[in-house]
């Protein structure tokens, strides 16, 4: 948020080829993009505590 280097990329990038909001929503986006076929997805862990986000990420992803 209010990061002036992501001003190029347009809502409808972010809307298509990112998950947002809530885990709840995470899932069900990625159970959408399941069912088109899509068998595997990357997290860009951009900052620090990259290990710890990604553990985190899994536990609250698995649980839903």
């Amino acid at each position: 948020a209010g990061n002036p280097s992501t001003d190029f990329v347009p809502d409808q990038i972010v809307d298509r080829f990112c998950l947002l909001g809530p885990a709840a929503a995470h899932v069900e986006r990625l159970q959408e993009l399941k069912e088109l076929g899509v068998h595997q997805f990357s997290l860009y862990l951009m900052h620090d505590q990259r290990e710890e986000t990604l553990a985190s990420y899994a536990q609250i992803i698995d649980k839903v």
